[in-house]
C-alpha cells in the first residue's frame, strides 16, 4: 500500500505519463495565443471541461461503457438480439439539455469533422428524417504530453449553410478551424422518437478517441470511425486498478476532466459512495456528513460554525452521488463546551453544557480534531469543578468522525467513521479518488491507535465500494433521471457507407425484444408502444406511480423521461392511508367512507374520533375518561396556499394497540385559504410516541426538506406548535421512509 509517496495519477488508460507543461521547444502559438505543436499544428488540451457551458458531471445521464438494449450489435438466425451495445461517450441528460443550448469547445483543439458530413445514428427518427443522419463536430488535440485525442461532440444542430459567427452564437466551425476552450462550436439539435416521433429527447454525445485523426478522404465511410458511438462487450476490459471499464480506443471523457480540469470544480470521477464520517460539499457550498453508509445529513452553516468543523477538509461531490444517500435530518449542535485541564494532571477534558457530560481527551491530535487548541483551555476553577463534580464520565474522545489517520510504524491510512471505528482506505489510488487530502492525515504511535481512532474494521473501502450507488434514483442504469441511451428503431435499409461504424450500429431491439416495459418501444413486438404499461405505487418493473394527488393511483408511462401521465384511479380503500380516488380526500376523511364501519365513530368513543383498529383519537384505549385525557393545542403556520389542511397523526396510547396512521378528524381546518391549521383536541396522558404530519393543500408536506421543487430545501415548509396544559411540547423530526426522499415527521416521544 502506497501512502506516503503521492504520485501524479492521471486517469486517463491508455496514455503514458502525467499531465505536464507543454514540453520545452515544441511549443508555438497562433494569433489567438493557443499553444501548438509545431510540427503537427494541432493545439494542445492543457486543460480540458465540460462541452456545454454550466453542465457538470450531475447533469450527464447515460455513462461509459453502459449496456444500451436499444442498440443490437449481433442477431442470430431468428433474428433475435444476441450482442447489445455499450457506450464509448457519455451522454447528457436531456432533461438538463434543452433544443438550442450551445455547445462550446471543451479544450482548445481543431476541427476535423463539421456538419457537412451527417452521419446514421445522430438525426432525428422522425418522418423529415426517415434515413435517421444527423450532425456532429469532432475536434482533434494533443495532450501536454504529446499524446493526440480527438472528442466527437453528437447531435448537434446542422447549420453548415450558416456563416459561422463565434460571437454571433450561429453556423458551425468549418474544417481546420482552431478554436479555444470555451469558444462556440453550435448548438443542440432536436432528437424525436418514440410513438409518433413526438418525444424530444435531445442530448450531447461526449466522448473522446484515443489517437491521431487521420481519415483517408472526407466520407462517411472513412470518418466513421472518429463518429462511433457503440461497441461490443467483448471490445472492453476491466481496469485491474481503478476496477472500471475501458476500451483500447476510446476513454470516458470524466477521466480527462478530472486529469485536466479544474480540481476545485470537478468532482471525483465516477465516485457514487463515500464512507461514514466523510464531510462532502455540494455545488451550492452546502455541507453534508455521512453519517451511515447509505445517508447523509445536512449540516447547517450555523453549526458548521458553531461545532467548529474543518470545512477545507470537505470533498467537493456532484449532485448525482448526493442522489445515491437518504437524506437523513440536520447534524444538529453539540452545544457549549468548556476545554480545560484536570487539575494535577496532563489530561485534557471536553465537558458538554447541553447534555452535562464529559469526555476525557488523551491524546492532543483528538482535541485538535474536534477544533479545539490550548487557546481555547479554561483556568475558570467554578466551571472545573462543575464539570468534574456534576457532569457524567463519557470515557475517552476519540478522534472526530471524518478524521483521517495513520500509525507512525504504518502507512496504511483509515478514516474514523461516526460509529468509532477505523475503516482502512484499500489503496493511495482509492484515497485519491475520493478527493481526501493527504495533508489532512493525522499520524499516531500505534499502541494508542485503537483508543483514539477506534478498533480497525476488517471491511476495506475500495474501488468496488465507492463506484456503486447503494441506494440508487428510481431510474434505469443507476443514472439521475434520463441521459441519451441514442434510442432507434430497426430499419433494413442500413446506410452503406456507414453500417457499424456509425452511432446506431445495426439497429434498434425491433420487435423481437422481451416483454413490454416502460421505456418508450415496442419491446413486445406487437406494434403498440407500452400499451400494457400502467403502474401502481410500489411496481416493481417500473419508475414508482405517483399520482397527481400524490398517492396510489394508476398513470400512464410516459417514457423516457420517467414521468407519467394523467391520472387513472382506483376506488377508494378506506383503510390504507392513500387517495386512491384521487380526489383529495384519504381513507375517513373522503365523503365515500362517511358509512365505512373504520370510519363510524365509536358509541364510547368519548371526546370522538374514529374507532379504528387500534384505539381513536378519543379514547386511546382508556374508555374515554376525561380525566385520562390531555388537552393538544396543534398550530401550523406556513406558506398561504388554497384549500384544507390535514394534520395526519399515529401514536402508541399506554394501555392500547397504537392507533393507526389517519387523519386527526378532531383537528379541523376551521379557516380554509389561511395557510394555518389551529386546534385543539385529546391525547391519552402517557401516550408515547405522538407521530404527525400536515398535508397542504397543494400535495405538498410540511416536512418535506427535500430540494424537488416541492420541498423546502433545507428545512420545513412552515413551523409546527404543539403544546399541552404545562406548556411547548419538543418536538423532533424523524424520517417518513428510510427508503425514501428526504420527508419527515414530527415525533413527540411523550404525551405528560
Amino acid at each position: 500500500m502506497r501512502y506516503l509517496v503521492k504520485c501524479c495519477v492521471l486517469f486517463i488508460v491508455g496514455f503514458g505519463g502525467c499531465a505536464r507543461a507543454v514540453p520545452e521547444g515544441r511549443e508555438g502559438q497562433n494569433s489567438q495565443g493557443i499553444s501548438l505543436d509545431p510540427k503537427t499544428g494541432v493545439p494542445y488540451a492543457t486543460t480540458y471541461q465540460y462541452p456545454l457551458q454550466g453542465v457538470e458531471a450531475s447533469d450527464f445521464g447515460f455513462a461509459f461503457g453502459s449496456m444500451n438494449t436499444n442498440i443490437c450489435m449481433a442477431r442470430d438466425q431468428d433474428k433475435k438480439c444476441v450482442a447489445y451495445g455499450y457506450h464509448l461517450a457519455r451522454d447528457s441528460r436531456v432533461d438538463k439539455t434543452p433544443y438550442g443550448t450551445e455547445v462550446v469547445a471543451p479544450a482548445d483543439g481543431i476541427v476535423r469533422i463539421t456538419t457537412d458530413v451527417a452521419f446514421r445514428g445522430y438525426g432525428s427518427t422522425s418522418s423529415a428524417n426517415a434515413n435517421y443522419f444527423g450532425c456532429v463536430i469532432v475536434l482533434e488535440h494533443e495532450f501536454p504530453n504529446g499524446d493526440p485525442i480527438t472528442t466527437l461532440l453528437g447531435h448537434v444542430q446542422c447549420e453548415s449553410g450558416v456563416a459561422y459567427s463565434a460571437t454571433g452564437r450561429s453556423g458551425n466551425p468549418p474544417r481546420n478551424t482552431v478554436v479555444h476552450r470555451g469558444q462556440y462550436l453550435g448548438h443542440i439539435g432536436h432528437y424525436w422518437y418514440g410513438a409518433g416521433k413526438t418525444i424530444d429527447w435531445h442530448h450531447v454525445h461526449w466522448g473522446i478517441r484515443k489517437g491521431k485523426f487521420a481519415a483517408a478522404s472526407y466520407t462517411r465511410a472513412a470518418l466513421g470511425k472518429y463518429a462511433r458511438g457503440y461497441a461490443n462487450l467483448s471490445e472492453f476490459s476491466v481496469d485491474s486498478a481503478t476496477h472500471l471499464k475501458t476500451h483500447p480506443e476510446w476513454t470516458d471523457p470524466f477521466s480527462v476532466v478530472q486529469a485536466l480540469g479544474d480540481p476545485a470544480l470537478t468532482p471525483a470521477v465516477g465516485v457514487r459512495h463515500h464512507p461514514p464520517g466523510s464531510l462532502l460539499e455540494d455545488a451550492d457550498g452546502k455541507h453534508w456528513l455521512v453519517t451511515e453508509e447509505t445517508k447523509v445529513s445536512l449540516v447547517p452553516q450555523a453549526v458548521m460554525l458553531a461545532d467548529r468543523y474543518d470545512a477545507s477538509s470537505a470533498v467537493r461531490v456532484s449532485a448525482e452521488e448526493l442522489a445515491c444517500y437518504d437524506h437523513g435530518p440536520n447534524v444538529s449542535a453539540l452545544g457549549p463546551v468548556t476545554a480545560y485541564q484536570r487539575p494535577g494532571t496532563s489530561t485534557v477534558v471536553m465537558a458538554y453544557e447541553q447534555t452535562h457530560g464529559r469526555y476525557d481527551v488523551i491524546r492532543w491530535e483528538a482535541l485538535l480534531s474536534w477544533g479545539l487548541s490550548q487557546n481555547d483551555l479554561t483556568a475558570n476553577a467554578t466551571k472545573i469543578n462543575l464539570a468534574e463534580n456534576t457532569y457524567a464520565d463519557r470515557g475517552y474522545r476519540r478522534l472526530r468522525p471524518g478524521t483521517l489517520v495513520k500509525a507512525d510504524e504504518s502507512s496504511e491510512v483509515a478514516l474514523v467513521t461516526p460509529q468509532s471505528e477505523r475503516l482502512p482506505i484499500a489503496t493511495g489510488e482509492v484515497f485519491e479518488a475520493l478527493g481526501y487530502d493527504w495533508k489532512k492525515i493525522v499520524s499516531l504511535p500505534a499502541v494508542v491507535l485503537d483508543q483514539v481512532a477506534g478498533q480497525r474494521t476488517t471491511k476495506l473501502v475500495d474501488f468496488d465500494s465507492i463506484h456503486h450507488c447503494l441506494t440508487p434514483p428510481p431510474c434505469p442504469d443507476n443514472q439521475v433521471c434520463a441521459g441519451g441511451d441514442d434510442p432507434i428503431e430497426d430499419d433494413p435499409s442500413l446506410d452503406p457507407e456507414d453500417d457499424s461504424e456509425a452511432e446506431a450500429g445495426v439497429g434498434g431491439s425491433g420487435g423481437s425484444g422481451p416483454s413490454e416495459i416502460c421505456n418508450g418501444l415496442d419491446d413486445d413486438g406487437n406494434g403498440q408502444v407500452d400499451e400494457i404499461f400502467m403502474c401502481q405505487l410500489g411496481a416493481t418493473d417500473g419508475p414508482p406511480c405517483v399520482t397527481s394527488c400524490n398517492t396510489s393511483g394508476m398513470r400512464e408511462c410516459v417514457a423516457p423521461s420517467c414521468s407519467w401521465g394523467a391520472c387513472h384511479p382506483f376506488p377508494e380503500n378506506c383503510a390504507n392511508t392513500l387517495d386512491d380516488d384521487c380526489n383529495g380526500f384519504v381513507d375517513c376523511a373522503d365523503p365515500i367512507c362517511a358509512t365505512d364501519p373504520l370510519c363510524v365513530p365509536s358509541q364510547d368513543a368519548g371526546s370522538g374520533g374514529s374507532s379504528g383498529s387500534g384505539g381513536s383519537a378519543g379514547t386511546g384505549g382508556s374508555g374515554g375518561q376525561a380525566n385520562s385525557q390531555a388537552e393538544i393545542h396543534f398550530a401550523y403556520v406556513g406558506p398561504v396556499v388554497p384549500g384544507n389542511h390535514v394534520l395526519w397523526a399515529w401514536w402508541q396510547p399506554p394501555t392500547a394497540t397504537p392507533r393507526t396512521w389517519a387523519p386527526v378528524t378532531e383537528c379541523a381546518d376551521s379557516t380554509p385559504d389561511d395557510g394555518k391549521l389551529d386546534c385543539v383536541f385529546q391525547l391519552p396522558h402517557g401516550t408515547g410516541p405522538f407521530e404527525f404530519q400536515v398535508a397542504l393543500p397543494d400535495n405538498r408536506f410540511w416536512g418535506d426538506e427535500s430540494c424537488n421543487p416541492t420541498g423546502g430545501c433545507g428545512q420545513t415548509i412552515g413551523s409546527v406548535h404543539v403544546a399541552d396544559a404545562q406548556g411547548d411540547l419538543l418536538v423532533t423530526l424523524v424520517p417518513n421512509n428510510p427508503d425514501s426522499q428526504p420527508y419527515y415527521n414530527g415525533y413527540i416521544s411523550h404525551i405528560p
